[in-house]
């Protein structure tokens, strides 16, 4: 195939010619700044150059490039080339193995030559010319060359993917790997995500690889050297994914941004998305924890609603009667299904729960989804709302923008708690243990007096040190969602929901030394009552279990988060409740 052999042509000169300048202090000098935005250095503009020779020799067609940004060569239009002259630029000069050459190609449509040839003069034409009409998936060949160690991947569209690598030629394809824990995974971090984060500490894979060269960590995958290439962040450009594109393509891999939606980049420089490439078995579960998996999903809402509220109801009846007009299915709770019909409310069904009323409303959807990864969209008709992402002059918005898979997802960190009751034997020397566990809270859980006015004792304990003997009407554990309610008025600090910790917060404490305290949510927190009084767990306002002296109360980051369909920024939600501005 001609386009193979040109590609091929191209990625062996700039091995050739590129490896003199390896550790020549000049390559490193910033020349310009290249036309995709980023500093273009001279090892970069050197091999982009060798690329235009050797394609204006055998070819002809239109260059997509870094550095050059877009640019017609050669006499012909025969191809639409896709090039990353240097992929790896800082390893290239550190003389870190790991650097590349990559290129894509597609054919340019007969139909399309002529109109093309007639405004070949005007280069911004051509440029938006071929990003309405061609996409990544038009690519028909892709080649990566590792000018470190001289392996050669290509695909060929229809035909599968090959590594040539000393002297052998081998047909290469995704492996069938199961399981998170035993993969290898290659990661893009720049610019760390909160769930990136989390995904690096908590070790949800076997071995975690940073390499700096994008083509060649795809191409890795195909080649099973890695198991997974992810960037979650929308920064994977074109030119640096073109040629790898193809090859993993015809190696059976499943390639999609965060969200699992397959790539349909038009061919523009300035293209970007996140990226996830993987077997189909890994990708599911890598979108799970990075991206919106519910936005390649069926929809179906469940309602929940202030039953006491009219305007809530009214609100209610509205969005059910849109999403008829929509055919939409939905499912109610009984009071509702009386006036609007409907299926009953069966949590196990729906993709979506809509929860319109206040911040207790939207606590009791949490309740009814126990655990279940079901994003709320969280309405505001109650009289603070910090829950609460969207007024009421926005819900049909927002629900089309969840049919058609535009909205983004946030995650919640939620508190469980472990009940360690005393049962005291009379009959013998030791005492036995019973443990309860309670549901997990989204805001916060309190230990209280069950009297009023009845001061208790604790000892507080993080990971088994104790930390603080502490006499007051009771005590707060907070998740971050939970700072602006209950733990804000007995003092406790605002903090954003993304940060990865707990508030421990006692309520009116006898001593004036005793303070909120904020502590990694990794952290195990242990509470010992001190007093024969009766006490109360409460969780999110509405669970109660009785507590007695020697229990011992272990508060742990829950396995299960809440997530909510985004709307408002946590700082806009501050200044309407508050008025901090």
């Amino acid at each position: 195939m001609e386009g193979l052999k040109i590609a091929t042509k191209v990625v062996n000169e700039i091995d050739k010619k590129i490896k003199p300048l390896i550790g020549w202090e000049k390559a490193d000098e910033i020349i310009k700044i290249g036309a995709d935005g980023t500093p273009t250095k001279r090892i970069d503009l050197i091999a982009e150059n060798i690329a235009i020779n050797v394609l204006e020799k055998f070819s002809g067609g239109i260059l997509i490039s870094e550095e050059i940004g877009i640019r017609t060569f050669g006499r012909n239009l025969d191809y639409i080339v896709i090039l990353d002259p240097i992929d790896g630029t800082y390893n290239a000069l550190k003389s870190i193995p790991i650097y590349s050459t990559s290129i894509a190609i597609a054919e340019i449509k007969g139909k399309d030559k002529k109109v093309i040839r007639e405004n070949s003069d005007n280069i911004n034409w051509i440029k938006d010319f071929i990003a309405n009409n061609y996409t990544i998936n038009d690519l028909t060949i892709g080649v990566v060359k590792n000018l470190a160690t001289g392996d050669l991947y290509y695909g060929v569209k229809g035909e599968g993917s090959f590594l040539e690598k000393d002297g052998e030629k081998i047909k290469i394809k995704v492996e069938n790997k199961n399981d998170l824990k035993d993969a290898s995974v290659g990661l893009f971090v720049y610019g760390l995500s909160n769930d990136l984060l989390e995904f690096l500490k908590e070790r949800k894979v076997k071995r975690v690889r940073l390499f700096g060269s994008m083509a060649l960590e795809m191409c890795y995958v195909v080649s099973g050297s890695l198991d997974a290439y992810i960037n979650v962040n929308e920064n994977s450009r074109l030119c640096d994914i073109a040629g790898a594109y193809v090859i993993c393509k015809e190696g059976n891999a499943v390639i999609t941004n965060k969200n699992g939606k397959p790539l349909n980049m038009k061919l523009n420089l300035m293209e970007k998305t996140s990226l996830i490439v993987s077997n189909k078995h890994l990708n599911r579960k890598l979108i799970a924890l990075f991206g919106n998996r519910w936005a390649i999903k069926p929809t179906k809402f469940g309602i929940v609603v202030r039953e006491d509220k009219k305007e809530a109801v009214n609100l209610a009846v509205k969005v059910c009667k849109y999403l008829d007009k929509k055919g939409i299915p939905y499912c109610v709770e009984p009071f509702l299904r009386a006036k609007v019909g409907g299926n009953p409310l069966n949590i196990s069904e729906i993709s979506h729960i809509i929860a319109i009323g206040g911040d207790g409303t939207i606590l009791r959807a949490s309740k009814l989804v126990d655990g279940e990864t079901i994003p709320i969209i969280a309405v505001n008709m109650g009289k603070v709302g910090f829950l609460a992402e969207f007024y009421e002059d926005e819900i049909f918005k927002v629900i089309d923008q969840v049919i058609y898979g535009n909205y983004e997802i946030e995650k919640r960190s939620k508190l469980s708690c472990k009940i360690i009751k005393t049962i005291k034997n009379t009959s013998k020397s030791n005492n036995n243990s019973k443990i309860i566990k309670t549901p997990s809270a989204l805001n916060e859980m309190v230990v209280i007096t069950k009297n009023p006015a009845k001061i208790l004792e604790f000892d507080v304990y993080i990971n088994d040190t104790l930390v603080e003997n502490v006499r007051a009407d009771g005590i707060i554990i907070s998740t971050p969602t939970g700072s602006t309610a209950y733990s804000l008025s007995a003092g406790g600090p605002i903090v954003e929901p993304s940060v990865d910790c707990f508030i421990i917060s006692p309520i009116c404490p006898f001593k004036l030394s005793s303070r909120p305290l904020v502590v990694s949510a990794s952290n195990k927190i242990k509470l010992k009552l001190k007093l024969e009084k009766p006490a109360l767990l409460v969780i999110d306002g509405n669970v109660e279990y009785e507590v007695g002296k020697d229990d011992c109360l272990i508060f742990e980051k829950s396995d299960d988060y809440a997530y909510f369909v985004k709307g408002r920024s946590f700082y806009d939600k501050l200044d309407r409740c508050l008025g901090l501005k």
